[in-house]
């Protein structure tokens, strides 16, 4: 992705989670909240539309971000029943991007028909301009964002790629301070770990932030290869869909304990550190 190409809704939740999470002198992010999150992501969204009517461009403030599916909400919840009602349809929620497209809950967003920009009122100021004004707009995007990421965190950070290096690494010093520190969710990761080897699924490592990909990791390797081919079918993901299910219950019910522990706590790390909900469930479709 190019800096000019940096998706609206990533705009946002980076300038969100840079300017919600500073540090008070080292190098670890603080996931203490604001005092009001929803009044600072009003005052961020404010000053970037403001900043945007400086270049000459329109932008309506994202106020509050879209309500998941109640079916990735169970998936998320930790709660057994809900996460295998979840499973049953659509495994880990790769085939089912292209075997359930109209359900919304596929681990990858579908892409829309040219033209169709759905409820976002930018995606519709976008699909208005020019094609040459159309880049002019990403990069005025890219640079307000920027501007307003440094001048909330004292930061110099040079392009937006540089913004989303320290997001990330930010959430790597969180995740392993508080997912892969707590003794109770190393220990869970263990026995799940044991389990899935038992049932001869692969696992590259039992970091209770890392071990919940185990099972998946090959899907998503093999699903993407499938999405890579423009004439896909429902019918071409089906197999997959089938192999996935199984694949996907067969971690269910090992890590039946740890997905109790480990999701409401990961839940609440994203949460305070004022990244969108469900991040890694879903992906932005980037704007073209």
């Amino acid at each position: 992705m190019t800096p000019s190409r940096v998706p609206l809704m990533i705009a946002a939740a980076l300038m969100a989670a840079l300017t919600g999470c500073s540090s008070s002198g080292g190098t670890e992010a603080s996931v203490s909240p604001s005092a009001d999150p929803a009044n600072k992501q009003r005052e961020n969204q404010a000053q970037l539309a403001s900043c945007m009517k400086g270049k000459g461009f329109t932008y309506h403030p994202v106020v509050s971000m879209p309500e998941l599916p109640d079916a990735i909400k169970q998936e998320m919840s930790g709660d057994y029943q809900g996460m295998r009602k979840y499973r049953e349809k659509y495994g880990f929620g790769f085939a089912a991007s292209f075997v359930y497209p109209n359900d919304g809950v596929g681990r990858v967003a579908r892409q829309r028909a040219d033209g169709d920009t759905g409820d976002d009122p930018n995606a519709k100021v976008i699909a208005g301009l020019p094609k040459q004004q159309r880049e002019a707009y990403f990069n005025a995007m890219s640079a307000c964002t920027l501007e307003l990421i440094n001048k909330a965190t004292g930061k110099n950070l040079k392009s937006m790629d540089e913004a989303a290096k320290a997001q990330s690494q930010m959430l790597e010093q969180i995740i392993s301070r508080e997912i892969d520190g707590d003794p109770k969710l190393v220990e869970l990761a263990d026995a799940f770990a044991d389990c899935l080897k038992g049932k001869g699924y692969r696992v590259a490592s039992q970091r209770p932030s890392e071990v919940v990909r185990s099972t998946e990791a090959a899907f998503m390797t093999e699903f993407g290869k499938l999405a890579q081919q423009r004439t896909t079918t429902a019918d071409d993901a089906r197999p997959l869909l089938r192999r996935e299910i199984k694949a996907a219950l067969d971690d269910l019910e090992c890590g039946k304990e740890f997905y109790a522990a480990y999701r409401p706590k990961a839940n609440a790390v994203y949460e305070r550190a004022q990244f969108l909900p469900g991040v890694g469930m879903m992906a932005a479709t980037a704007a073209k």
